[in-house]
């Protein structure tokens, strides 16, 4: 397997790049490359970038562009992941399963039931949250790093979630209509889904998306766990849309 990095832009200067600091700690004490070993480069743009390792210090490794080619991991929908609060670990890997997924925004959001719902103390956790959204898509292919947004109210991620061309919440309290009857009526470019924290949306958060435009919608005859309920939605969407194939 090609390893993969993302890199801020100016680091890349053709015919060359500079790779510093962790980066270059990390290919050198880590993976334990050596010179002619080839690497794939990424600068957030949607470009990748496949160069060979000319020579490689405890701080500074220097490498030589190879090719360059628009990523291949990128899904044409963009799918804004809105996610009820939940206890940390669980919250991580969303992050991280979704972002393998092909989520292009997260967006933690505090609820009625939300037992984590300090948005200060959640902006503390922001630096570890996009390094696990960095690595989960550096193994998995991406070119485009998931923008993570800082946490906010239900109310204020409904007019956020309005712009997009399609917005979606999952409640257990649905019976009728499904995920698949909304997708099969759709094509939407840009998708927004909102999921709840432990314990659900209440029936006045559900009435409130409705009166926003979302499609309140159920995914069955099972209740699944906050940290799988969006995981699953998103799985779905991107095999409807096209996504797998």
């Amino acid at each position: 397997m090609t390893h993969r990095f993302f890199i801020p832009a100016n680091w890349i200067e053709p015919p060359t790049i500079q790779l510093h600091g962790q980066t270059a700690r990390q290919i050198k004490s880590v993976l334990r490359l050596k010179p002619g070993d080839e690497i794939v480069v990424l600068d957030n743009s949607g470009t990748e970038w496949r160069v060979s390792l000319t020579d490689i210090g405890n701080d500074a490794v220097t490498a030589h562009i190879v090719d360059q080619q628009p990523a291949q991991g990128e899904p044409a929908l963009q799918l804004t992941l809105y996610q009820g609060t939940i206890k940390g670990q669980k919250f991580e890997w969303v992050l991280q399963k979704g972002t393998e997924l092909g989520v292009s925004r997260f967006v933690p959001t505090i609820c009625r039931r939300s037992v984590v719902n300090d948005a200060e103390a959640l902006a503390k956790k922001r630096d570890r949250w996009q390094r696990i959204i960095q690595e989960a898509a550096e193994q998995s292919g991406r070119g485009i790093l998931p923008h993570l947004e800082p946490a906010m109210p239900l109310a204020e991620a409904l007019r956020h979630a309005a712009s997009s061309a399609l917005s979606i919440l999952l409640w257990e309290e649905e019976h009728h209509l499904t995920l698949k009857d909304v997708l099969l009526e759709v094509e939407p470019g840009t998708a927004a889904l909102l999921i709840g924290p432990e314990g659900g949306f209440t029936p006045d958060e559900a009435a409130l998306a409705r009166r926003a435009g979302c499609h309140i919608v159920t995914l069955g005859p099972r209740i699944l766990r906050a940290e799988t309920a969006g995981l699953a939605a998103c799985s779905a969407i991107f095999y409807q849309t096209g996504e797998w194939g």
